[in-house]
């Protein structure tokens, strides 16, 4: 009791209510990364379905022979409507950068 007594003023000088023990502190580090990892996660599937639903029919087929919709986009390139090339591209480049 008197420990919490002395120390609660302590505390509220550096500006925090309560003294963080360090596994506490890796703990919410560790959270707050996987949370991020999440996000991109969710970001780089996002991607993967826009390309997906963007991609010429043919190019549909190959998805399990290269890797999925961002590589055989990126590897099948000239197959994209030259409308869509610089859309494609940019969603490649995101998703490589996430």
């Amino acid at each position: 009791f008197w420990l919490k007594f002395w120390l609660k003023p302590i505390a509220s000088a550096l500006g925090s209510g309560s003294f963080d023990c360090p596994a506490q502190a890796r703990t919410r580090r560790a959270a707050t990364m996987m949370s991020m990892e999440a996000v991109k996660a969710k970001a780089k599937e996002q991607i993967e379905a826009q390309l997906g639903e963007q991609a010429p029919r043919p190019l549909k087929m190959l998805f399990p022979c290269c890797g999925g919709p961002v590589k055989t986009m990126e590897t099948c390139m000239c197959a994209v409507p030259a409308a869509q090339q610089d859309q494609v591209k940019k969603a490649i480049e995101k998703y490589k950068s996430t």
